[in-house]
């Protein structure tokens, strides 16, 4: 379909190598034959891992206790092996982006756009050696944090509620060296604050939502998006039901608030895809998985938005982020 999709945000790799299905086809929200109908189509793929069962309840997990590095490194690395080899299997219709000019050679010969993200940089032992390393073998996103306070910032679900330490202005500093974005979704608000005072380049919240619109803790204050604007950042709308409607009755119409929420604030460059599809038990009403895309982009021409600012949202500004900052 003549759509452009970039998605800030899917935790598929996860769950396609729990369930040993691969990218190119599974039954799970997303895989690159059904995000191959748009045209272009580019995704992040991050990195999530917790050593937990499958049953585990999300609602009551203690976010004062994280795993050590000990635990989580093995298993991120573990992944990203995957997550490369199941790129190297696709490269007959993925292209392993480190690069803005990289995902356009991709949509000029057809090819899904693919980049890889860390989602808490706990996953990588909050060190610089090993963020180096990360991004010597393609990562080009990584979240500050989880949902745990690190050794780096403190988490919007975490206890405290702190901000950026010194290490983390470290860190952030050398990922912007390295041209890797800092992605402060799951971060805390005085984290967020902290970050936009010192950082050299642009910004993004890959996966939330409007506070105003739905009071959550993993969602953006106005003032927080209204930085973002001026730092030429961008904001993914996360279908997370849960950061769509405070009473997780959520569909497509729930999705448009936040959309209209944000572009009211002077959004129309600051606002992109971050579904978090792969990283949510069930997406809002209307939207089976990423095939189903096409229904909020149909959804906004039909509220009489310019195929211009829904194209800007669906790919372009996220694009253009990329440009200023890997």
């Amino acid at each position: 379909m003549n759509i452009p999709v970039f998605d800030a945000h899917c935790d598929t790799i996860l769950e396609a190598k729990a369930h040993g299905c691969g990218l190119r086809r599974n039954s799970l929200h997303v895989d690159l034959e059904r995000g191959g109908l748009f045209a272009p189509y580019a995704q992040i793929f991050a990195i999530f891992t917790r050593p937990w069962p499958e049953n585990v309840d999300w609602k009551n997990i203690d976010y004062s206790k994280d795993w050590p590095a000990e635990v989580l490194v093995p298993r991120c690395d573990e992944l990203l092996k995957y997550m490369l080899s199941e790129f190297d299997k696709n490269a007959d219709i993925l292209t392993h982006c480190k690069s803005s000019d990289d995902a356009e050679t991709a949509a000029k010969d057809g090819k899904v756009a693919a980049f890889i993200a860390i989602e808490g940089a706990e996953l990588v032992g909050c060190d610089l050696k090993r963020l180096e390393a990360a991004c010597g073998r393609g990562v080009r996103f990584i979240n500050l944090c989880w949902n745990f306070d690190n050794a780096l910032c403190g988490a919007a679900n975490g206890p405290t509620k702190s901000g950026l330490t010194r290490q983390g202005a470290d860190y952030v500093k050398r990922m912007q060296e390295l041209g890797v974005a800092v992605d402060l979704s799951h971060a805390s608000e005085r984290t967020f604050w902290d970050v936009a005072e010192i950082t050299k380049r642009p910004i993004i919240a890959g996966h939330s939502n409007s506070k105003a619109v739905c009071d959550n803790a993993r969602n953006l204050t106005d003032e927080q998006f209204k930085a973002l604007v001026s730092l030429h950042g961008v904001a993914g709308i996360n279908l997370c039901p849960d950061f769509l409607n405070e009473s997780s009755d959520a569909g497509i119409n729930d999705i448009m608030r936040h959309i209209e929420h944000f572009l009211a604030l002077g959004g129309e460059k600051a606002v992109c895809l971050g579904g978090d599809l792969d990283g949510i038990d069930c997406p809002p009403k209307g939207v089976a998985g990423i095939e189903d895309y096409g229904k909020i982009y149909n959804a906004m021409l039909g509220r009489n938005y310019s195929e211009d600012l829904v194209r800007d949202i669906f790919y372009n500004n996220l694009f253009d982020v990329l440009e200023r900052v890997l």
